[in-house]
């Protein structure tokens, strides 16, 4: 029986049975990975009713496979380089497979902020918006409209960028440099919080520093191209501005992959 297996984005495969249960065993994929074999009319994840009817095991790949979590201190220290293409890339092709949801966070933004207190909301929703593109590269999984409703660790999502906010606009007011040097420091952190849900806020901080730490120029570069790219997103009456605001977000979580090696 041929299988094949979606591994960050790539189509690999064919697999036997006995194959696939030896690389769950071994962790080189999750049950959340999307799979096909012949007859299947979509792809489904190895843990879906059709593939464990089939022989693959879910049960000896929980005994071997232990949940051991992150170390809390242990902070990504970055280390790689920025591709502005390959980042802009990726965030558009995770639009065009998840064009509704997409769009469903670019619509919930003036949504939520006419409610006032669902203002408190739009952090939470952008980070959310990180964990799905996170989880599409490594698994292929497309995301849900839920899934930017994730209120796991809430309060960080939604009080640690408003609080970041504040402090860079004080920057900004004191003196321009700061407000810059402010936002380039931690112009990730928003990412490492999807990226790294098991770290604080603060630590979230630290590890924005170091991951750009050394991609100064590259991130600069990033955001004019970001920009350039809303400025051809109101062409056409701006109707462009659907595709190009959610693809400048995340190109911001790609870039952040990148530079942290």
């Amino acid at each position: 029986m041929s299988i094949f297996i979606n591994i960050n984005q790539q189509q690999t495969g064919p697999y036997e049975i006995g194959q696939v249960n030896q690389m769950l065993k071994n962790g080189q994929i999750s049950h959340e990975n999307l799979a096909w074999l012949e007859g299947m009319a979509n792809w489904e994840p190895l843990n879906s009713p059709t593939f464990s009817s089939k022989g693959i095991s879910i049960a000896n790949s929980t005994e071997t496979k232990p949940n051991i979590p992150i170390p809390e201190q242990e902070i990504p220290a970055g280390g790689g380089s920025i591709s502005i293409g390959t980042a802009i890339g990726d965030a558009f092709g995770f639009f065009k497979q998840n064009v509704l949801g997409c769009l469903a966070w670019l619509i919930l933004h003036p949504i939520l902020g006419a409610t006032g207190i669902g203002s408190f909301l739009i952090p939470l929703i952008g980070v959310n918006l990180f964990i799905c593109a996170k989880r599409f590269q490594e698994t292929g999984k497309k995301m849900d409209l839920g899934d930017l409703f994730n209120f796991d660790k809430a309060l960080e999502k939604i009080f640690g960028p408003i609080i970041l906010g504040i402090i860079i606009g004080i920057g900004f007011l004191i003196l321009i440099i700061p407000g810059i040097i402010f936002s380039m420091w931690w112009t990730f952190s928003a990412c490492v919080l999807a990226d790294r849900p098991d770290l604080s806020f603060t630590d979230a901080m630290k590890a924005s520093r170091n991951v750009a730490k050394g991609n100064w120029i590259s991130l600069i570069l990033l955001f004019v191209v970001i920009g350039l790219l809303q400025v051809l997103g109101m062409i056409c009456l701006g109707f462009g501005l659907f595709v190009t605001i959610p693809v400048g977000h995340l190109a911001l979580y790609y870039a952040y992959k990148q530079a942290k090696g």
